[in-house]
């Protein structure tokens, strides 16, 4: 029995080590682009492509993006950089507010043509962006918002998988609650707001994160309607590199693209355990 046991306990053992082994040999690919990215932006030019371990270290790609000049903008690095807090923080914020005020109206109020619009935004969830980019930047040149902060930031205030999300959570909150709020005088949106908000920490702070992520990445609806280097994102700004006068400059790329990374970075470190409960909250049963 004890052999038994101690053969099971080493035929456990060598499966661990045989799946944290494929996980690591699967995870090379991935890694190693980015590591090398980060090195090439440190490499003297001469050895970028010939070199995986820099013999020395420099810092003049940064330097020269803080300080090129050719778009006709003052410090357009900089420039860039506020576009992208700002667009990516407004639509953040937008998609909270909205998703949560229409999940509350899906999963508590009743209205005529409730389930109609519940399976509108299940049935638009499953087309991909890109179907919708020809309607859109008609719609947008129509409005007269092609190189402005509300034609990046309009299409994107709403999205269907906050709502959804948010729906799903706030049919787990007891009625009771909602109830003892409307008698002490809360009107709706102050139950959204002072009550189904704060127990939805949680899915609110997923909702944030995965947004922000996105709209800090966005690149080909931005470098359609912004041509204005004024109003571009740093996304569009550093996608330009590689055309111009910048294109033979892979050091410099590879700066610009570093830095670009580094606030998803600070994102999903400290949020990272929000990433795993957005995945399973992603298939609540309402």
């Amino acid at each position: 029995m004890g052999r038994y046991t101690l053969n099971r306990l080493n035929f456990r053992s060598y499966g661990k080590l045989l799946t944290y082994s494929l996980l690591s040999l699967g995870l090379v690919p991935m890694v190693f682009p980015y590591i090398w990215m980060v090195l090439a932006s440190f490499k003297v030019p001469a050895e970028i492509f010939d070199r995986f371990i820099p013999t020395s270290l420099t810092l003049e790609h940064y330097r020269m993006i803080f300080l090129m000049g050719s778009t006709g903008s003052a410090n357009p690095f900089i420039r860039a950089l506020a576009n992208s807090l700002l667009v990516s923080s407004v639509t953040t914020l937008s998609v909270v507010i909205f998703g949560a005020i229409t999940g509350y109206a899906l999963a508590r109020l009743r209205f005529r043509g409730r389930s109609l619009l519940n399976n509108f935004i299940l049935f638009q969830m499953l087309f991909p962006v890109v179907l919708f980019l020809i309607p859109r930047f008609l719609l947008v040149t129509k409005l007269g918002w092609i190189n402005t902060y509300q034609g990046m930031i309009a299409p994107f205030m709403m999205s269907a998988w906050a709502i959804f999300l948010f729906r799903q959570f706030f049919r787990t909150i007891p009625q009771e609650l909602i109830d003892a709020a409307r008698i002490d005088g809360c009107s709706e949106l102050r139950i959204i707001f002072q009550v189904m908000l704060p127990l939805s920490k949680s899915v609110t702070i997923i909702v944030a994160v995965f947004t922000f992520m996105s709209m800090w990445d966005e690149f080909l609806w931005y470098l359609i309607v912004t041509k204005d280097y004024n109003l571009m994102p740093l996304s569009v700004l550093l996608g330009l590199f590689t055309k111009g006068e910048y294109s033979s400059y892979p050091g410099i790329q590879t700066a610009g693209a570093t830095l670009l990374t580094i606030p998803i970075l600070i994102i999903f470190f400290s949020f990272r355990k929000f990433f795993t409960e957005g995945i399973a909250l992603s298939g609540i049963k309402g």
